[in-house]
């Protein structure tokens, strides 16, 4: 959703008026605005480590985590350090695509000439495809060859034959009934995203330059992540959003206009039921807990400039470049 989709409603009835940001509504006049977006399918996100990652959950079954589930099954003591780190029982992956339509709502006042009441929010119909695949097979050979280089006749390299080779299904079985996950699946949703309401008043308008302020708060009306669902997409991230922005805008001619709008957002901290990490490169947990999480705050920058080819077609080139501080999370 565009962050100042009440003004942008306002600003298409004018020619010129589409990068006059700091337009507000006159006072007592009202208006509605829709916009629809589809998007292709979406294969990754960024996850809490910034990093980019797949919608699925990537994991592998190793003696690390083996110990983690049966209580120590397997020490490097008994099997030496080299088999330890050999030894694995495979590595999965969630094979998962997201769909999403997004039915954009936004709604504003006009107060006085100068300032405006807007309010906007989304509403999400997201469709997940996901497919439990084995990326790579054990090591069982590897490991009972270690162990018999290190201890020949060993009674644990003779064990290692009669180790079960862990198929996708014994994996959805762990999942489920280890984890305490529900089955990975495809998965539907549909909700309303964050509520984001302020003001908009108009600073500056000389004409053909101007300045408008934008203090407002994001609501947690959305839809957050189920932590007992791997493959489900959150609509909202759970907590309370202060921002202020500030939007100016420069007509050139006729035929060009520049604008450009800088946000800073703090993030309320909350209370949130979330799955424990057992390590970085793990995605499973079978312990849940309650965290005070607080969001990085974020800066948003945009700049754009708009083309007026005739009175229905203009290109407008956008450069956002956005920035969030870490996260802090508390138990």
């Amino acid at each position: 959703m565009n962050k100042a989709l009440a003004a942008v409603f306002f600003a298409v009835l004018s020619s010129q008026a589409f990068a006059q940001q700091w337009k507000t509504l006159p006072k007592g006049v009202r208006i509605l605005g829709y916009r629809n977006v589809n998007t292709s399918k979406v294969k990754s996100n960024f996850d809490q480590f910034r990093s980019q990652s797949p919608v699925g959950a990537n994991f592998r079954i190793d003696a690390k985590s083996l110990n983690s589930m049966t209580g120590n099954m397997v020490a490097p003591t008994d099997i030496g350090a080299d088999a330890y780190n050999s030894l694995m029982v495979g590595e999965y992956a969630v094979d998962a695509q997201a769909q999403v339509q997004v039915h954009g709502m936004g709604f504003g006042y006009g107060i006085t000439d100068k300032i405006m009441f807007y309010s906007e929010v989304a509403y999400y119909n997201a469709n997940v495809k996901a497919d439990l695949k084995r990326t790579a097979g054990n090591t069982y050979d590897q490991t009972r060859a270690i162990l018999e280089k290190n201890n020949p006749g060993s009674v644990l390299a003779e064990n290692m034959n009669s180790l079960v080779d862990v198929n996708e299904r014994n994996i959805q079985s762990v999942v489920t009934n280890y984890y305490g996950y529900k089955p990975i699946g495809d998965w539907y949703g549909s909700g309303y995203g964050d509520m984001e309401t302020g003001l908009m008043a108009k600073v500056v308008d000389r004409g053909t330059w101007g300045l408008m302020l934008y203090p407002g708060v994001v609501l947690p009306t959305g839809r957050q992540d189920d932590p007992d669902i791997l493959q489900d997409m959150g609509f909202g991230d759970g907590q309370f959003d202060f921002f202020q922005e500030f939007a100016s805008g420069y007509i050139v001619n006729d035929k060009l206009a520049i604008g450009s709008t800088l946000r800073f957002t703090y993030q309320a901290a909350s209370n949130k039921t979330l799955r424990v990490p057992t390590a970085r490169d793990f995605a499973l947990s079978s312990q849940k807990g309650e965290f005070n999480v607080k969001y990085g705050d974020r800066l948003n920058w945009m700049i754009n400039s708009t083309y007026f080819v005739n009175d229905w077609l203009a290109f407008t080139p956008v450069y956002r470049f956005m920035y969030q501080l870490p996260s802090q999370y508390k138990s």
